[in-house]
């Protein structure tokens, strides 16, 4: 998924009123008086000074479209190149944040500054979020000559643990420059005579024994990968305390391209006890873990439970919230049931568009990746009612609000989001009747610790037009959760149904409504311009809720149904052919004995092609590495992972259930890293994901995320500010990650990955 964030932050005009207590207190020095060399007195809030080390974190660059450009270290200085100014001095700026500034504490600022040509810049200390009011300000004149700039003055305003250093420099400050404009700071200070910096935090070195740090199923497959350079196999022991409960030698593979690492195998398979263990490789000892009958019943619960804490328009409270940090007031419970049209979103009404799902670390809904989330939910009950297990889904087993109403809360959680869908629908007598509304979001980016109900007050909501792709994702689902609530709720099956019929007729009528790419203000585009796919998936979810010819003869037709495999480049919100194949494979009775085996045959093929993927990888996940990794790798390989499953549930099952399992080890730290990608879970879990509320990193009154959280994953593309000031340029695909709540390209959370997540935890537990 490439989802666009805070990258295009936009910071509110009302920022440049400025209280008089605010300007008070600051000084600079006198005209012709020399400034010392080396730092000012005091313990320095700044935690990179000098980017010696090449790396300029927590420093990072912000451009606010259309201004753009990219900051790098340069001999020992961070320079921002400016290829478009923007239109506001804070459109082109660098930051440094995670510091507190404190009441009536006296701050003097420091720096070396100097640029290619003639320019403006102006460095300040205020707020990081709204209304960011500001503590401190100064202009610099810029020149190509490296000068020192010093200035003291004293905190007026109250302590702020989001204080930000920044140095704006686009809009009018850069008029007169020719761009590119490259302007460089090096031995920056923010001193404080009573602040003591804390001592550095050792990073924890990673084992070499990588393992899934959650544990093993006590009757499924056990893999170890072992980082080393040797080439000969080397002795390894399975302990349970001091006791040797098996050993063996690691099996080398040798250097593996997506890693970096060169690494040998380790196979304790035929290990069948429960316990607490550890691998031990020479001096080299892993974190320990679990092997275990029922290992991922938690997990299952959590992941799912995800959806209930990003709920939007209801309070999260508790008991269902499990503890108080992470309950909230509802978050756009007003404001989302009567969201005016965008100006060019080509209606002039509003409608009640509250409820559903936020997205991701935003407060955006959105019907195209809500349509692939509630469509993971819906085919996870519906394959659990296939293989009879679905009593542990049954009502009650995630204690939500809607729990003991008589329907399973699998899929009490799925109609929350359906239910969204049919108010995203063009009323009848309106243009596009029948169309869906693409998404509906906040006019701008909104700063990281932010409860949406605080959102509310401060950001407007609008809806952005009406898209082929979002209609087709709506009658896709509302068609698969009218067959499957026709058994629990009968008036809302018969509503889904017809909400379906009604988006997919007028797709038919207008097949060609798309959201490009550029629609990126204040949420994520989610652009799509080939619709062939969700059609393919629409005809198929129709004949299965209806059983009628029309949608079958349209599907059987479809070339993405003749192609082999999953009939695109696998499945994702964008490429949902798959995902419509997938049905078909867990409906197959309902087909001919042909057509049977034409979709069992195409399941298999795909499923083979990822066997044949993972035998090429040496931490052994069906996900190749050719052309680097993407965002969202993370949930690319839980969406493979459930092609695996399916694949099992008709093919030779212990080929793929294997496979299947030895994959998701990947997640849980049997990887590069030794980073468990989900939060509560493992020795190395997620702590810090991009997201507005659970963001106890930028803001410590708020808090950290609730288990079961998977984050997006290693990105080779290192598409946000965090992640290139880490230095992560040119790094191997499985170590382009990193940790930080503003590492939104690589850490980010979504619906659609944690559905896939819950999907597949529920295929562990069963078995």
């Amino acid at each position: 998924m490439f989802r666009t964030s805070t990258q295009l932050l936009l910071i509110s005009s009302l920022v440049l009123s400025l209280s008089a207590c605010q300007r008070k207190g600051a000084s600079a020095p006198a005209a012709g008086v020399d400034i010392p060399d080396g730092p000012p007195p005091g313990g320095n809030l700044l935690k990179n000074a000098t980017f010696d080390g090449g790396k300029s974190v927590p420093w990072t660059s912000s451009f606010t479209a259309p201004a753009r450009g990219k900051a790098k270290v340069i001999d020992g200085a961070l320079c921002l190149t400016i290829e478009d100014r923007g239109v506001n001095p804070w459109d082109a700026q660098l930051r440094h944040r995670e510091m507190v500034a404190q009441q009536g504490h006296t701050y003097t600022a420091s720096f070396k500054i100097w640029a290619n040509q003639t320019s403006m810049g102006r460095v300040k200390l205020g707020m990081s979020g709204p209304p960011y009011a500001e503590y401190w300000y100064q202009d610099v004149p810029l020149t190509t000559e490296k000068k020192t700039v010093r200035s003291t003055f004293t905190m007026r305003g109250k302590d702020d643990p989001t204080v930000e250093l920044a140095f704006h420099l686009g809009g009018r400050l850069a008029q007169n420059a020719t761009m590119p404009l490259v302007v460089c700071i090096d031995d920056v200070y923010l001193s404080d005579p009573e602040f003591t910096p804390p001592p550095a935090e050792a990073e924890a070195p990673v084992s070499n024994v990588r393992v899934n740090q959650l544990g093993y199923l006590l009757k499924g497959p056990k893999i170890a990968t072992y980082v080393t350079d040797k080439k000969e196999p080397l002795a390894y022991q399975l302990k349970e305390g001091e006791t040797v409960v098996a050993s063996g030698e690691t099996v080398p593979f040798g250097p593996d391209p997506a890693s970096g690492d060169s690494v040998h195998t380790i196979d304790f398979s035929e290990v069948n006890k429960e316990g607490e263990f550890v691998l031990v490789v020479g001096d080299d000892v892993s974190p320990p873990f679990s092997i275990k009958e029922r290992l991922y019943s938690e997990l299952k619960r959590d992941a799912i439970k995800y959806f209930y804490h990003n709920r939007s328009g209801v309070p999260i409270e508790l008991p269902y919230a499990v503890e108080e940090r992470w309950t909230r007031p509802a978050g756009h419970a007003e404001s989302d049931k009567a969201v005016r049209c965008a100006q060019d979103a080509g209606c002039d009404y509003s409608l009640d568009v509250s409820g559903g799902w936020y997205d991701a670390g935003d407060f955006g809904k959105y019907v195209v990746n809500g349509g692939f989330s509630v469509w993971m939910l819906l085919n996870a009950w519906e394959r659990a009612e296939l293989k009879k297990t679905s009593a542990a889904l049954g009502d009650g087993t995630l204690q939500i609000p809607e729990s003991k109403n008589g329907i399973p809360d699998l899929l009490d959680e799925a109609a929350f989001e359906l239910d969204f869908f049919l108010k995203m629908q063009v009323p009848e007598g309106k243009p596009h009747a029948g169309m869906v509304h693409h998404k509906i979001h906040d006019v701008n980016w909104t700063a990281l610790g932010l409860r949406p109900d605080e959102s509310e007050k401060q950001m407007e909501r609008r809806l952005r037009p009406v898209s082929t792709a979002a209609t087709l994702n709506a009658a896709a689902t509302l068609a698969q959760g009218a067959r499957i609530f026709a058994r629990f709720d009968p008036a809302r099956s018969m509503k889904y149904l017809e909400a379906a019929r009604r988006a997919y007729r007028a797709a038919e009528k207008e097949p060609k409504l798309f959201i490009g790419p550029e629609d990126t203000t204040g949420g994520g585009p989610y652009d799509d311009k080939n619709v062939s796919d969700e059609f393919y998936w629409a005809e198929v979810e129709l004949f299965l809720a209806t059983r009628e010819d029309e949608f079958k003869k349209k599907f059987l037709a479809s070339p993405l149904h003749q192609a082999s495999g999953l009939g695109g480049e696998g499945f994702y919100w964008r490429e949902t052919a798959g995902l419509g194949l997938l049905s078909l494979a867990t409906h197959r009775n309902v087909l001919s004995a042909q057509e049977r085996a034409q979709v069992e045959k195409k399941l298999l093929f795909a499923a083979d092609r990822l066997l044949e993927i993972q035998a090429k990888q040496g931490y052994r996940i069906p996900v190749g590495h050719e052309h680097g990794y993407y965002w969202g790798s993370n949930g690319a390989l839980l969406n493979e992972l459930v092609v695996l499953a399916v694949a099992s549930d008709i093919g030779p099952e212990e080929k793929y259930r294997k496979a299947a399992t030895i994959g998701f080890d990947y997640l849980l730290g049997r990887n590069a890293l030794g980073q468990s990608y989900i939060t509560g879970y493992g020795h190395r879990p997620l702590k810090n994901p991009h997201h507005r509320f659970w963001a106890h990193q930028a803001v410590s009154s708020f808090p950290e995320p609730p288990p079961g959280a998977v984050s997006g994953g290693p990105n080779s593309q290192i598409q946000d500010p965090y992640t290139e000031a880490s230095g992560l340029a040119g790094c191997a695909p499985q170590r382009c990650f990193v940790d930080h709540i503003d590492a939104y390209s690589v850490n980010e959370v979504a619906i659609n990955w944690n559905a896939a997540l819950g999907w597949f935890a529920i295929y562990l537990d069963e078995k």
